[in-house]
């Protein structure tokens, strides 16, 4: 009997540190698995979410730090190909939202994106835990993934625009 109660014990502190696992998938393909102590030392800030009535404050790391350190380029390397590329965010339910790689990151977009892990001072209700995407600017919170588990950036494979036959302007 102790060894089964010892045993769902060492179950039951297993599945809350596996909960808090993010995988993060490159543009090479190659996934990074970031736990909550990888995010310790990100600058956070916080996100207001408009809600039915009124809004919720999210606060936590700034999503393009997290980014980078899953191995996508941000700030000064997302330039060429990867300018290209979309990010697509899941739940722990399934859900997910797209987004540009550069509508994520300070540098190209005004806004600020976080994984918050706390809303309105608290820690997060533990059906959006561990985290929480929150943006800036939407004026819906459609995109606002709760429980998110994956971030996984990919480059768009839609041929190059062909360029607009020349205007001849002699009349």
């Amino acid at each position: 009997m102790i060894r089964i109660l010892a045993l769902v014990a060492t179950l039951a502190l297993a599945f809350p540190a596996a909960a808090q696992e993010l995988t993060v998938v490159g543009l090479d393909g190659k996934a990074k698995v970031l736990k909550a102590a990888d995010f310790a030392g990100f600058p956070r800030a916080e996100v207001a979410v408009p809600q039915d009535k009124g809004s919720k404050t999210y606060e936590g790391p700034i999503l393009a730090y997290v980014l980078r350190a899953g191995g996508l380029p941000v700030g000064p390397r997302l330039h060429g190909d990867p300018l290209r590329a979309f990010v697509i965010v899941t739940g722990a339910d399934g859900f997910q939202a797209v987004f540009s790689l550069a509508e994520l990151d300070k540098d190209y977009h005004d806004g600020t994106v976080v994984l918050g892990d706390k809303v309105d001072g608290q820690a997060l209700p533990a059906k959006e835990g561990p985290w929480r995407l929150a943006v800036s600017g939407d004026k819906k919170r459609w995109r606002s993934v709760f429980g998110v588990t994956r971030i996984e950036a990919r480059l768009s494979d839609a041929p190059a625009a062909k360029p607009a036959p020349a205007m001849d302007h002699a009349h």
